[in-house]
């Protein structure tokens, strides 16, 4: 079947367009990559006729919040996030010992202390024993802590950087345990980006995109680039039209001149505001429950914000912030409240999960865009788990999705992955199926997050998001009804017309 030529007719038991009617229907003409016709009757033409009579199309997912290169590397480097205890951890530390030969460092993703029976991050001696002569660095889980070995500590402090001052632990004998947290955590993270040659990072931007369209997504947002990193936004951007999926950058960066030579039309991505609940530096407006008069991280003062938000609004640059705790999403709308009449550029808040009731009014009013996580929720909300262990009984206030809709916010949605894994499928459930019920909403918005809301968050609400005449035939075909049952599974997947997955 040579889907190629971008011509056939396609029918499903229920064609969902989610276009301002929500019209639905059974058959759909493609040409040339677009969508010709969409009908509830058999189409007179003599095109190749494709036929899933059980079956339910929608829009293709946009993922709105992506790090496509750490996705990418996770798929190159080990991860450890199903590990129950450090000898998992380190028997798969052990085992990739190749690899850290190989590149001459090693990176392991996805440490969940709380998920191990030891419950607390290793000292340094302990991946000694592992991995000696090469630098390495074990991610949280939440990419907003880490520990290093003494090799890879040693090569960090050699660069005598004043930032290190702030976030390295130290033991009772005044020993560093190779814990990192805050500013010392984000250097040595970009430390060791910089051991990542181009060659492996366009193999990561591709392994990425395979990933992704396994799960249905046929645009992926992505955050990438930092304040020093010149290198891998510039990378996608040579090889993005060569990639099977779209894929639309934030380019991570302050450096507003950097960004209008590239002719980008978007800045910032997860510039961070604060940190995570998990690392303890997300800011909050209260102490965490388990460590009295901490309250978090906020990294930019008010006069830096406004800034970098005023000079981006006068360059026409569309924003997003990576903001957690509720005393970091004051500080982004309060520096808005200065100066911001009218949100033209759909400004964006990413993540924006601690909120109270004023806060959500103050959203509103200014017209900003939230892009959420729901799958945080089932890793990370409800009762039992760790968000209930960090905020107490503020984990009700957490990601309140249904409010958020109610009061007029236009929200979109993402995974954050590698934080969580590229699946909308998964997004969908935990956003119906919050563990708060009062924040749970319908499979209906849980799609149109997915889809049609991801499209208005980067202005391109005109061609995809949604099926109709003209659109690009970005489409998912399923195994059930979406708008009855989030146990579902992607059948097909189609971008411009082109099957990408079968």
């Amino acid at each position: 079947m040579n889907l190629n030529k971008h011509e056939f007719i396609i029918n499903a038991k229920k064609i969902y367009t989610l276009d301002s009617s929500n019209n639905i229907y059974n058959t759909m003409l493609i040409e040339d990559g677009k969508i010709k016709e969409l009908s509830n009757h058999l189409l007179p033409y003599k095109h190749e006729k494709i036929s899933y009579p059980d079956k339910y199309i929608v829009p293709g997912f946009i993922d709105s919040h992506t790090h496509i290169l750490g996705t990418g590397l996770q798929q190159v480097f080990p991860e450890v996030s199903s590990a129950q205890s450090f000898e998992e951890i380190f028997d798969k530390i052990s085992a990739a010992s190749n690899i850290a030969q190989e590149y001459g460092f090693l990176v392991v993703y996805n440490f969940e202390p709380d998920n191990t029976k030891e419950r607390r991050y290793p000292h340094r001696r302990e991946l000694d024993r592992l991995i000696k002569d090469y630098a390495m660095l074990l991610y949280r889980i939440d990419g907003h802590s880490g520990v290093l070995n003494t090799k890879g500590l040693e090569q960090v402090l050699e660069t005598k950087d004043k930032i290190l001052e702030r976030g390295i632990e130290y033991d009772e004998h005044k020993e560093p345990t190779g814990i990192l947290r805050g500013k010392a955590y984000e250097f040595t993270a970009r430390f060791f980006n910089n051991k990542f040659s181009p060659e492996l990072r366009i193999q990561a931007f591709e392994k990425a995109c395979g990933l992704a369209i396994k799960h249905g997504v046929t645009t992926m947002i992505t955050m990438l680039g930092t304040e020093v990193d010149n290198i891998t936004c510039e990378l996608l951007l040579q090889v993005q039209d060569k990639l099977p999926i779209e894929v639309i950058p934030f380019y991570q960066t302050k450096d507003i001149e950097r960004v209008k030579k590239l002719n980008l039309s978007r800045i910032g991505g997860c510039i961070l505001i604060d940190g995570s609940f998990g690392s303890h530096t997300a800011a909050l407006i209260e102490d965490y429950t388990d460590e009295p008069n901490n309250k978090g991280v906020l990294y930019l003062t008010d006069q830096e914000l406004t800034n970098f938000y005023q000079e981006s609004d006068a360059n026409g640059l569309q924003t997003a912030v990576h903001a957690i705790g509720d005393r970091a999403i004051e500080q982004v709308v309060r520096c808005f409240e200065s100066f911001l009449k009218d949100n033209r550029l759909r400004h964006r808040i990413e993540h924006c999960e601690l909120l109270n009731d004023d806060l959500i009014k103050r959203i509103r009013d200014l017209g900003l865009v939230v892009c959420v996580q729901p799958a945080f929720e089932n890793y990370w909300g409800g009762a039992g788990k760790m968000y209930k262990e960090r905020l107490g009984e503020r984990w009700q206030k957490t990601n309140p999705l249904n409010k958020l809709i109610n009061s007029g916010i236009l929200v979109a949605a993402g995974s954050d992955a590698p934080i969580t894994p590229i699946d909308p499928l998964l997004g969908i459930s935990s956003a119906v199926n919050h563990p708060n019920p009062e924040h749970r909403i319908s499979c209906l918005y849980a799609l149109q997050m997915f889809t049609k809301n991801g499209a208005y968050a980067i202005c391109a609400e005109n061609r995809i998001g949604i099926l109709k005449e003209n659109y690009q035939a970005d489409f998912v075909v399923l195994d059930n009804d979406p708008l009855e049952n989030t146990a579902n599974k992607i059948c097909r997947v189609y971008k411009k017309g082109n099957q990408l997955y079968f």
